[in-house]
């Protein structure tokens, strides 16, 4: 019986010890498991340097080819929304050539003729497209071409006389300069007298 009262006595004193107790003792082994690791040799810090600069390469590597592939996809849908844009005066074109075989109705070709010009500038305006329309404004070498200068009494210098081919704009982009014709002012006296 002394023994049965001992072991009850020790497993009540197991039961008794204070959490405070308990929380120190797992306090003590975590401790214990949480020493501090080895530190990483040169040759294993070098292994893994490597190891990071090759997968942010490699990530790098993949990105630009991402980004190449949908810049040509951009470029793809670019081009077909411009022809869909065009389609229709190419459409007007093949009709007015297939009938100026069959006629010699010249107000009916002109018509056609009109016809397509007018899908051209809804072509053009669909894609915001503008002409630019140098005749009688000063010369602007960021908007206009100078083929040749002309001697001009009714024209001030350094004003478009006449525009051979149009330019166009988007935006603030030029996309072509307009080819212009600008005046060089009053011919002067000896040249005036030279060619008379």
């Amino acid at each position: 019986m002394t023994e049965k009262k001992e072991e009850t006595t020790e497993q009540e004193q197991a039961k008794n010890i204070e959490p405070e107790e308990e929380k120190q003792a797992e306090e003590a082994a975590t401790a214990e498991v949480q020493e501090e690791p080895p530190k990483p040799t040169p040759e294993e810090l070098i292994a893994e340097l490597n190891d990071k600069y090759l997968r942010l390469r490699a990530d790098f590597d993949n990105y630009r080819k991402r980004m190449a592939r949908e810049a040509d996809e951009t470029r793809e849908r670019s081009k077909i929304i411009v022809v869909t844009d065009f389609l229709p005066v190419y459409d007007f074109f093949m009709m007015a050539m297939q009938h100026s075989e069959k006629t010699d109705d010249i107000a009916a070709l002109k018509q056609g003729m009109n016809m397509i010009l007018n899908e051209f500038k809804k072509a053009f305006d669909g894609l915001g497209v503008k002409e630019i329309n140098a005749v009688g404004k000063e010369f602007d070498p960021k908007f206009h071409e100078a083929m040749k200068t002309e001697n001009s009494d009714d024209v001030p210098e350094g004003t478009v006389i006449a525009q051979w081919k149009a330019g166009y704009i988007i935006g603030d982009r030029l996309i072509r300069p307009a080819t212009v014709v600008v005046s060089a002012g009053p011919a002067k006296k000896e040249e005036a007298a030279e060619q008379a």
